[in-house]
């Protein structure tokens, strides 16, 4: 019995023995899988945490050198700076224009430009003139410029990181060239706009708050234990990097339950249910962390709409969809008219509350499944997708008209702006997203060009006027070079004897196949190619070398706003003058009252310089739009030019003769001769020689005529002669 108990006992440990040893190797093993199951998910977690915070810092890195591009693409794109940067006035209109503004601009520091010679033009820092060459200040200066002008006009702006003596920048260059270049221009001929945002402190703790990374750092080598995103020069060598320590939101939610699952050891199935439950909180966590920064990326901080990033994916995306659904995209480009009018009347603080304004009253006048987003200062673009089928519950492009057109009331100030829209359409979702943003584009140009509040679709026509304006702008080019503006003069004659009193110059143009292009067409085209200056100053030079046969009389030249613009436009005028050796109190130059109202300073400086060096001013065409007596008198002119509306009216409004007769007598009791253009009838003339019209111009006298005809007319005229007053307006 004994040894049958003992044999039982002995049945009876070993059964303990194993079960206890099963149940310690199976703990064992659930302990072990519940130990890898725990570092799997710390592991993991931190791992895609990591991972955002890469993405996230790229992406940022990706924004800055955008913004900056952006901003170099505004600034060296752009018509008056090509004009400004080619003239004699480059140094102070750069000065000005960029070097003084890095002193305090958020997105660079450092503006230079160099010429094609890579040679300075100015090179400003933080305000001040650079104490160091560029090229020694900056590392890979010299391949920056060859990359930019290497790059063609729809490439994207060269913009890299460098070494600096004052510590790592963002730098990019852009050559300075017009919105649409000629193509016959050499890249290597061109100036070129280089700005740099060094990367201090502030700029670290601002990406590090956007992207939402504690401890992000600028080191010059990577750092063991540490995450890293490179930043490299143009020809991608390291610069620097960003290091910053891994967040391991894993590993810390971890070590945030590690206690209570000791204490647990024994419930393993609970102990797995924390470790999920914390896995699923972390994952929760990373993902709304990385909606978090995908949201800023896309979106506009200012108005909470999407951003050109946002606006470009979400094109994208509907494209995909409309070619499924056999739908199309309309795309409409929104510029708002006169916002900066009210960005100079009130200040950016006002101008930012009107955008906010703006994006609310467009996204509750337009459908839901409208995508709106702003795209930078005040433009807007709109998405929407259109059955073809089907005629729409409205017009979009005039409901955006009818939502903006309303009044604003911001800060007890009542606002009225409107807004040009230009619209692109893709069938069916098929044309590439740049494609359709370069018609949208092309097409607010067209509107903006028309006039305020115009609605433009993009027509393929339009690419060919793009191409016959390149052609006749590259005709006038040449033809300017060449000197071949003809010069005719249309006489003025003195209301009391009839004698030739004055000319007025009017330029001509015919082209070398024979075409002839009027006024209305090459001078606007003068204006946006940059090339006004030199018409103006070729028309003035041809016509005071024409008047000097014809000294008893005045000569007239108009001058476009835009010379005005040039600083040295008086001096070329006198230098011309002399020149000339023609008396300046013969000469009257005549302009239009939209330069007093655009600029009155700079149209005061223009004809305060003139008249000191004895030129005479006149008004032209006054009646035809807001010139006031308070404009007259504040601008003292020597003779006012009667706009041809007004005599022309003569012939069928009754009001029109005592509309007239009161515009004379407003003249002539500031003590300013007047000229009447534009006289085609012997009763019309009659007209204003009654009401104190001094001099007269028009076809009843003489159409424009040719120097040498003028000539032959001048010395066969009697009587001819000039008062003291009169210049020919």
């Amino acid at each position: 019995m004994q040894k049958f108990a003992f044999s039982e006992g002995r049945r009876g440990q070993l059964s303990v023995i194993a079960v206890a040893t099963v149940f310690i190797l199976v703990a064992t093993v659930l302990a072990r899988l519940v130990a890898v199951s725990i570092n799997t998910l710390t592991t993991t977690a931190d791992a895609i945490d990591d991972g955002r915070a890469r993405h996230a810092t790229a992406g940022a890195l990706q924004s800055l050198r955008k913004q900056l591009g952006a901003t170099l693409r505004d600034n060296a794109y752009w018509d008056d700076a090509f004009e400004q940067i080619n003239s004699d006035a480059r140094v102070d209109w750069t000065v000005e224009n960029w070097g003084s503004t890095t002193a305090d601009y958020p997105l660079y520091d450092t503006a230079i430009v160099v010429d094609s010679h890579n040679l300075p033009v100015i090179a400003y820092r933080n305000g001040m003139p650079m104490d160091v060459p560029p090229r020694q200040f900056f590392n890979s200066f010299e391949p920056l410029l060859n990359a930019a002008r290497r790059a063609g006009s729809s490439d994207p702006v060269p913009v890299h990181f460098a070494h600096s003596s004052a510590g790592t920048a963002l730098i990019g260059a852009a050559a300075i060239q017009p919105f649409e270049r000629d193509p016959s221009s050499k890249p290597e001929d061109f100036y070129v706009l280089v700005f740099a945002k060094h990367i201090t402190p502030q700029v670290v703790a601002e990406v590090s708050e956007n992207v939402n990374i504690a401890g992000l750092s600028l080191d010059a080598y990577p750092i063991p234990g540490r995450l890293e995103a490179m930043l490299t020069d143009v020809i991608g060598n390291r610069v620097a990097v960003f290091t910053w320590p891994s967040e391991a939101p894993g590993t810390k939610s971890y070590a945030m339950v590690r206690g209570d699952l000791q204490a647990a050891g024994a419930v393993l199935a609970l102990f797995l249910c924390g470790i999920g439950a914390a896995g699923a909180v972390t994952v929760r966590n990373l993902k709304a962390s990385e909606s978090r920064s995908r949201y800023k990326a896309l979106h506009d901080a200012l108005t909470g709409l999407l951003n050109r990033a946002g606006l470009l994916e979400s094109i994208a995306r509907e494209s995909a969809e409309a070619n499924s659904n056999d739908v199309d995209i309309k795309l409409h480009f929104i510029d708002l008219d006169g916002f900066k009018a009210v960005n100079d009347a009130w200040g950016h603080s006002v101008g930012d509350d009107l955008i906010v304004a703006v994006a609310h009253r467009l996204t509750g006048a337009l459908p839901e499944n409208a995508v709106i987003a702003r795209l930078g200062g005040d433009e807007f673009g709109v998405v929407t997708i259109e059955n073809p089928l089907l005629l729409p519950a409205f017009d979009v492009g005039h409901q955006i008209q009818v939502a903006l057109a309303t009044v604003f009331e911001i800060g007890g100030r009542t606002i009225e702006i409107g807004a040009s829209v230009g619209v692109a359409i893709s069938p069916s979702g098929k044309v590439e997203t740049g494609e359709l943003i370069r018609r949208a584009d092309i097409a607010l140009y067209r509107a903006k060009d028309i006039g305020r509040g115009v609605i433009v679709e993009f027509e393929d026509s339009f690419d060919d006027d793009t191409n016959r304006r390149a052609a006749l702008e590259a005709q006038l080019r040449t033809t300017l070079t060449n000197g071949g503006i003809d010069v005719s003069f249309q006489p003025l004659i003195d209301a009391r004897s009839g004698a030739i009193c004055g000319v007025e110059a009017l330029a001509r143009w015919v082209t070398e196949g024979g075409d002839r292009i009027g006024p209305d067409v090459f001078i606007p085209l003068a204006e946006r190619s940059g090339l006004i200056d030199l018409l103006g100053m070729q028309v003035l030079k041809k016509s005071l070398e024409a008047a000097a046969s014809w000294p008893d009389i005045s000569l007239a030249v108009n001058v476009s706003p835009l010379q005005l613009k040039n600083p040295r436009f008086v001096k070329q005028v006198t230098d011309a003058l002399a020149l000339a050796r023609f008396d300046p109190s013969r000469l009257s130059i005549e302009l239009t009252e939209g330069v007093l109202i655009s600029n009155p300073g700079q149209a005061r400086r223009a004809i305060d310089g003139l008249k000191a060096a004895g030129i005479k001013i006149a008004l032209d065409d006054f009646g035809s739009g807001f010139a006031s007596i308070g404009t007259l008198r504040q601008f003292g002119f020597d003779r006012m030019k009667v706009d041809r509306s007004l005599i022309v009216a003569l012939d069928h409004d009754q009001n029109a003769g005592a509309v007239l007769h009161a515009t004379i007598a407003l003249a002539n009791s500031l003590d300013i001769p007047v000229t009447a253009e534009g006289i085609e009838t012997e009763a019309q003339a009659q007209v204003l020689r009654v009401s104190g019209c001094e001099a007269l111009q028009g076809y009843l006298f003489s159409k424009p005529i040719s120097a040498e005809q003028l000539t032959d007319a001048y010395f066969a005229s009697s009587g001819c002669g000039r008062h003291e007053d009169q210049s020919a307006a």
